[in-house]
């Protein structure tokens, strides 16, 4: 069931969007109606639905819920490299968001109706971690000690025993 009355400048936008991509044919709105209009490409065909949201920063989870009669509307139109079926939803005032319409998931395209890459190029900020610095092996040798000035210790090499070490006045040294 629909809620009010279907935007015009919504579908105007819309349309203004489809004809850079291919020619358009527009469909009657009535009852039972699965496509706003059809893109034609060569080589491809693209049937359209379009759906206002109040928001279009959703996870797909959410539009799967929220959007549920027109998927189930796009996903009776059969699916091929050759046909696509999409979802474009659009917030007032807002710009549209376009999704590909697959058997059992969605897949977001550009304006252009190509797929958008898995990942976001753009870096999300994640939780702050410490880093650990690569100390060249120069730095990593004791220096003096900034607060007095004085030499730093040496490190201990080896341990060994005061028996084993000779003293200098042990018969041994030669």
């Amino acid at each position: 069931m629909t809620r009010g009355r279907r935007s015009e400048k919504t579908l105007k936008r819309a349309l203004d969007i489809a004809e850079n991509r291919g020619t358009v044919q527009q469909y009657l709105h009535g009852p039972g109606m699965i496509c706003n209009f059809t893109i034609i490409i060569p080589g491809c065909m693209a049937q359209v639905r379009i759906k206002r949201v109040a928001h279009l920063r959703c996870s797909l989870q959410w539009l799967e819920r929220e959007a549920a009669e027109e998927l189930a509307g796009l996903r009776l139109i059969a699916s091929s490299g050759e046909i696509s079926r999409e979802l474009w939803i659009c917030a007032p005032h807002s710009s549209f968001r376009f999704l590909r319409i697959c058997d059992t998931s969605l897949a977001e395209l550009d304006r252009d109706g190509r797929p958008l890459p898995a990942k976001s190029p753009v870096p999300v900020p994640g939780p702050a971690r410490a880093v650990a610095k690569k100390v060249p092996a120069a730095a990593a040798q004791p220096g003096a000690d900034p607060g007095t000035g004085l030499p730093a210790p040496r490190a201990v090499t080896e341990t060994a025993s005061p028996s084993e070490n000779p003293s200098p006045g042990d018969p041994g040294e030669g």
